[in-house]
């Protein structure tokens, strides 16, 4: 018995020696972690926020961070106890930091880890778009330029010559002229910022070697816009006052830069045939090759960030070629998609959970969403970089709303709507409503309407309430309002089997309702040409159709639960709905006869849907996905269809989200 007393007594002196080595610091016995983390990607830095947790009484905080690649270096720094922020200065853009902040407490030891992962990203935003047009001992450089107001100036590096040649900002072209024919030349220009400058943008071209025509490139792939320019170094005889084009396909133009696009494989010749003030002509030609699409689904991961998608639809860039698409969890990230390559082109980081976050874009390309549970309306720019961002009053379960007088709404579940001007992101004016916000849209006089969960509101641009309905209307979230051709009449689908409400855009009376008894939440209204209105519902798996008189045209079931799920309208005379839910094996997405309700076209998914799609200028159905290990895709399927454009055929109005008339 006492050899078995002495060895606890031994062990115990051993144990309490390695409690007092030098890894005590480390430990986390009856300590406290922080919480909340948030890493701020900005121009080779990153800003930290983290709190306290309530009982917790740390004398300072130590904050470190590893990189991806390993070749850039890591570090680390300590604050004091009251300190809750730090901004982490002369890092490398595009490297993937991972940040780890522990409080430090007064005996020296360290509570857990929390870790937040971020991507700093610069500002100094390059030109886009250089194109290059040969002419003889000279080249044309044409671009589009930044949209911002503090680059200074180009820097234009051409090979073989030593200087750069220094160019106004204000110029969007520059001819480079005393160059070798037959030698090929590559151009760079650069953006030139007070605190740097832009990566370069490249292209190459042979003086000497003339075309008539220029586009991007002459390989496209089914449905992709092409802009098409005649060369003025080519035709050269004389002014030109008339341009007349034939896109090989049957399809003419006489405008002077015309866009157009092939929905056939093949090979086409492009003619063009330039009027001379004189009365003289000149001809040239170019060959397109079209291809088949290049992709088909992709998964939304890219660089460790990833997510699937809940209740966004896909909104596109004002050409058409960028889709954006916002997940939902584990966080809520903003994925900028080129829907011709089929690649991630950037990730907006936003480090919590959301709903969405309701995508829009502006006519200039600015990217708006609502990181929901952090409170945040972000505006980001084309290239993925942060324009501002506005910290309001609460999480947000309505989708925003842009103006044409570039007004951005915003509302929260607090019940606040917010005005904040587009460009600058200063709030113009803010108002309280009633109740939890659900969903907003802009009316052609840029008056604005909020749904909340017990009433909807008018107010005009400057913030003056108009009027409030009387009755009860509890509005379903995320952006169920939608309105008809002329302007007077707005749709709001509701919760609890309310179904659809036709409310009178000037006196806010309610023309009528349409319950959807027993089918639970009604989501997502749009309107096609006739006038018919067209929702879903969350527990009676339907997608109904509504006459403009308030009477059901049809109402059919897809055999599965559409939760979230809302339906596009296609310039094809279908409507196009996914299913949330299985229907044998499988989730569907289902093309629905607009006249009859009866299925004419089926899409078979191993991954589950929980949102709207929408469709491109491509011709293709886009859908987000939910797929495991919190990873989802985004869905392009062909359906030979575009858009259709003259009526509420999408959530959010329009492919851009706009929510606005």
């Amino acid at each position: 018995m006492k050899n078995i007393i002495y060895s606890i007594f031994i062990a115990s002196i051993l144990l309490f020696s390695a409690c007092n080595d030098e890894d005590i610091p480390n430990a986390n016995f009856n300590t406290y972690e922080a919480s909340n983390l948030k890493a701020i990607a900005g121009d080779e830095e990153v800003s930290l926020s983290w709190e306290a947790l309530e009982g917790s009484n740390p004398s300072g905080y130590y904050v470190s961070w590893t990189v991806n690649p390993l070749s850039l270096k890591g570090g680390d720094l300590s604050v004091d106890g009251n300190t809750m922020t730090a901004t982490i200065t002369e890092l490398v853009n595009g490297g993937k930091y991972t940040f780890s902040v522990q409080p430090v407490y007064s005996d020296g030891r360290k509570g857990g880890k929390i870790l937040a992962t971020v991507q700093p990203v610069s500002t100094r935003i390059p030109a886009t778009n250089l194109i290059a047009a040969a002419g003889d001992e000279k080249i044309r450089l044409k671009w589009t330029k930044p949209d911002v107001d503090n680059f200074t100036e180009y820097k234009l590096l051409v090979s073989s010559i030593n200087d750069p040649i220094i160019i106004d900002r204000d110029h969007e072209s520059y001819v480079v002229e005393g160059l070798t024919n037959d030698t090929e030349y590559e151009f760079s220009l650069i953006c030139v910022y007070p605190n740097g400058t832009s990566d370069a943008i490249s292209t190459k071209a042979t003086p000497g070697q003339v075309y008539p025509i220029i586009v991007a490139s002459n390989a496209l792939t089914l449905n992709e816009p092409c802009t098409f320019e005649y060369n003025d170094m080519y035709f050269t005889m004389g002014t030109v006052q008339s341009v007349s084009w034939n896109f090989g396909d049957g399809n003419t133009s006489t405008e002077k830069e015309p866009t157009h696009s092939y929905p056939v494989i093949g090979n086409y010749t492009v003619g063009i045939t330039v009027i001379y003030e004189d009365g003289t002509s000149e001809s040239g030609s170019i060959v397109m090759e079209v291809s088949n699409y290049a992709w088909s689904i992709m998964d939304l991961n890219y660089n460790g960030l990833s997510g699937y998608v809940k209740v966004s639809n896909p909104v596109f860039s004002p050409d058409g070629r960028t889709a954006y698409i916002p997940t939902s969890s584990p966080n809520g990230h903003l994925f900028a998609i080129d829907v011709i390559k089929g690649k991630v082109k950037w990730v907006y980081q936003i480090s919590t959970l959301t709903y969405g976050g309701g995508a829009l874009v502006g006519e200039d390309g600015t990217v708006y969403t609502c990181g929901e549970k952090d409170n945040t309306v972000y505006a980001i720019n084309p290239d993925g970089t942060k324009k501002w961002t506005y910290v309001v009053d609460g999480a947000m379960g309505a989708f925003p709303a842009l103006s044409s007088d570039g007004t951005l709404y915003c509302a929260t579940n607090a019940g606040t709507l917010y005005a904040i001007n587009a460009s600058t992101g200063s709030v113009s004016w803010n108002k309280t409503t009633g109740g939890t916000s659900s969903a907003i849209v802009v009316d052609a006089s840029n008056n604005v309407f909020a749904g909340t969960n017990s009433a909807i509101y008018k107010f005009n641009a400057s913030g003056t309430e108009l009027w409030k309905t009387s009755a009860t209307v509890n509005v379903t979230e995320r952006g169920s309002f939608a309105m008809d051709a002329s302007g007077t009449t707005l749709y709001a689908t509701q919760k609890g089997s309310a179904g659809l409400s036709a409310i009178d855009m000037a006196t806010g009376n309610i023309r009528w309702t349409y319950a959807n008894g027993g089918g639970g939440d009604a989501y997502f209204p749009i309107v096609g040409l006739d006038g018919t209105i067209y929702f879903s519902d969350k527990g009676g798996k339907k997608v109904y159709a509504v006459n403009s008189n308030g009477t059901l045209k049809w109402g059919k079931s897809l055999g599965a639960a559409l939760t979230y799920c809302g339906a596009v309208l296609a310039d094809n005379g279908k409507i196009y709905c996914a299913t949330q839910g299985k229907v044998g094996s499988s989730y569907m997405v289902y093309g629905l006869n607009t006249a009859t309700g009866d299925i004419v076209f089926e899409y078979e998914s191993a991954q589950q849907f929980m949102a709207t799609a929408s469709i491109g200028p491509d011709k293709r159905l886009y859908m987000g996905t939910i797929g495991s290990d919190n990873i989802g895709s985004l869905l392009a399927i062909p359906i030979e269809a575009g858009p259709e454009t003259s009526s509420w055929s999408v959530r959010g109005g329009d492919i851009y989200g706009t929510n606005r008339k």
